[in-house]
C-alpha cells in the first residue's frame, strides 16, 4: 500500500489581497447600484434628461438626436439634477474606473513592501491605463 500524498501547505496570502478583492468587489457593487438607480429614473420619467422621450425607435433603430455629455464635468452637472442618462453615464464610468484603482492600489502596496521590479511593472500600466483613459481620444 502506497503512502498517502500530502498536499504542502497554502501559502499564506497577504492581508493587502482581501483589501484589493472588496476594493473591486465594492466598485463593481457600486457601479451596478447607480446603473440601477439611473435605469429606474429612465423607467420612471420615461426621459434621457436630455430633452428626448424613451421611445423604441430611439432605443432599436437609433432614430432621434440624443446630446449626452462628453466630460466629467458634464456628467458631474447632469447627475445632480437627476438625468437618467448621466447617471447611467457615471455608472459606467465608476465601472470603468473600478479596476484602475486596483492597479493603483497595488502600486502603492508594491511600494510599501519595496518590491522594486513589481513597483515599476505596475506603474507602467498604469501609466499605459492613464493614456488611454485621459490622451487618447
Amino acid at each position: 500500500m502506497e503512502a498517502p500524498t500530502t498536499i504542502p501547505p497554502r501559502k499564506a496570502s497577504h492581508p493587502a489581497d482581501g483589501l484589493l478583492a472588496a476594493l473591486l468587489v465594492a466598485g463593481v457593487g457600486i457601479s451596478a447600484l447607480v446603473l440601477f438607480i439611473g435605469l429606474v429614473l429612465v423607467a420612471v420619467t420615461g426621459q434621457t434628461g436630455y430633452h428626448e422621450d424613451i421611445t423604441p425607435a430611439l432605443i432599436l433603430a437609433r432614430q432621434g438626436t440624443v446630446a449626452f455629455p462628453t466630460t466629467f464635468g458634464g456628467v458631474w452637472q447632469g447627475v445632480i439634477t437627476l438625468k437618467p442618462f448621466a447617471v447611467i453615464e457615471l455608472g459606467a464610468l465608476l465601472l470603468v474606473a473600478t479596476p484602475v484603482f486596483r492597479v493603483a492600489a497595488s502600486v502603492v502596496l508594491f511600494f510599501l513592501e519595496k518590491d522594486a521590479i513589481y513597483t515599476i511593472v505596475t506603474l507602467a500600466v498604469l501609466a499605459l491605463l492613464l493614456i488611454s483613459l485621459f490622451w487618447l481620444r
